[in-house]
């Protein structure tokens, strides 16, 4: 690989997309082994994380219905992944969290990926650990508002696509 400045922006830009569609595939395989679809396995991750713990939130998090969620959580309760309890504090709120049941099994279809990582990050220098969780963190948030705005000006979502059509049928 070339060390110019250009060469390297040019080559990390090739990189990053075959970066997330690598991730997507190997997202993709876990689920498989886990006997869920890959939404579930995202749901999970935004639950065990404590970014989502009500059914809006999560919702809000993936892009879906309330309705679409209330159906993946049925599936994921059924698949031993997860519990919905009522918050103590307003019983009208449902809180998710992640069951115990199968982390040994979620743990070890990440372990390969875990220990690379771990490998690669404990070589690194702190200012390349900063620069690292900056970048991260900043792709992240510029992703979701990205997929936001799509959302609010774009096309509508398939579903609500199609039952907006239905409804102008009638």
């Amino acid at each position: 690989m070339s060390t110019g400045r250009g060469e390297l922006e040019a080559a990390a830009f090739a990189e990053i997309p075959q970066f997330v569609s690598a991730t997507t595939l190997f997202q993709n395989a876990v689920a498989d082994q886990l006997g869920v679809p890959v939404n579930d396995l995202h749901c999970l991750n935004l639950v065990s994380s404590g970014q989502a713990v009500t059914p809006t939130q999560l919702a809000e998090c993936m892009g879906m219905t309330t309705g679409a969620v209330t159906k993946m959580l049925d599936r994921m309760q059924e698949q031993r992944l997860i519990r919905r309890e009522h918050d103590p504090g307003d019983r009208r709120r449902v809180i998710i969290s992640q069951l115990p049941d199968r982390l040994a099994e979620l743990a070890e279809l990440y372990r390969p990926m875990a220990a690379f990582l771990q490998e690669r990050l404990a070589a690194c220098t702190v200012d390349q650990l900063r620069f690292i969780a900056d970048f991260a963190g900043t792709a992240r948030d510029v992703a979701l508002d990205q997929a936001a705005l799509l959302r609010r000006n774009g096309k509508a979502h398939a579903t609500r696509r199609a039952a907006a059509e239905k409804r102008e049928r009638m």
